[in-house]
């Protein structure tokens, strides 16, 4: 078996107007708010409390988690729905982006003891299986407490969510982190939530399979493609996407390291590939 990663392009929600040419996706300007509102200290429960000093649009929200994303969620993980379905509640959820306090300015004290002078709160990521940088984002505040009660919720529409994935150089959205609800959106669903396109699972996309058939067009050892996913619950648990080739029988080593040279080439030059797949990788089984 081998892996292979399509190439990033390089365009992620060009085009799209949200805050300022400073402040892009409206995140700083919240955090900035959020620094400066005593009120909303992790000290004191958000049991009962609204998220007005935020946003007017998220006034009444007790931060509960939106009906229907909670409901695609729950129908996904029962097998009865699907990952469209979260990826469109997603876009115009109300959803959480945990901050959590740092050390600011370092100082000494009157006793000569190096002090923090202040705190700074900041949008953090955790590392993936792979390695990549991943942004945790919640549907509730019990769901984000559960994950780090010191955590500060600032609210955010997944648009939003994803402009500030990008601003972070982040292509992965865990939403829910740790329950059982838990989902990982990853950059071609986040690009799309962005750039307020469709979106559908690579493996599942017509026009992804057949970018795949038309780069095997010329390999007369390659007999059919098929694809799947090595992550069904959309949790990192493998690569995005599973490309199956059929095989003639009798190739040597060479031979075969020859084509799957040549279709790598090709899948990492194919826009639609490298633009809707995450991550993928190969799989080999001999015709019968």
């Amino acid at each position: 078996m081998t892996e292979h990663t399509p190439a990033d392009p390089h365009a992620h929600g060009a085009g799209c107007d949200h805050g300022t040419p400073d402040d892009p996706t409206g995140i700083r300007a919240r955090i900035a708010a959020l620094a400066g509102n005593t009120a909303d200290s992790a000290d004191q429960s958000w049991e009962g409390r609204t998220f007005q000093a935020h946003d007017n649009a998220y006034a009444e929200d007790d931060g509960s988690a939106p009906a229907e994303l909670a409901e695609a969620q729950r129908r996904f993980v029962a097998g009865e729905g699907s990952a469209e379905a979260i990826v469109d509640a997603f876009r115009t959820a109300r959803l959480l982006i945990p901050l959590v306090a740092h050390a600011g300015d370092v100082g000494l004290n009157a006793h000569g003891q190096e002090v923090d002078k202040t705190q700074e709160l900041s949008i953090i990521t955790v590392a993936g299986p792979d390695g990549r940088n991943v942004l945790p984002v919640f549907s509730s505040v019990d769901a984000m407490r559960a994950w780090n009660p010191k955590a500060r919720p600032v609210p955010a529409d997944g648009i939003r969510v994803a402009l500030a994935a990008a601003e972070e150089n982040t292509d992965l959205v865990v939403l829910d982190a740790t329950t059982p609800l838990e989902f990982v959106i990853r950059r071609p669903a986040l690009w799309a939530v962005a750039r307020e396109e469709s979106w559908i699972p690579s493996f599942q996309d017509p026009e992804v399979f057949a970018a795949f058939v038309s780069s095997i067009g010329t390999e007369l050892s390659v007999l059919d493609v098929a694809l799947s996913t090595a992550d069904p619950l959309s949790r990192l648990h493998g690569p995005e996407l599973v490309v199956t080739l059929t095989l003639v029988q009798g190739l040597d080593r060479e031979m075969l390291d020859a084509v799957l040279q040549r279709l790598a080439q090709r899948w990492a030059q194919d826009d639609v590939i490298a633009t809707r797949a995450d991550s993928l990788t190969v799989r080999l089984r001999s015709s019968e």
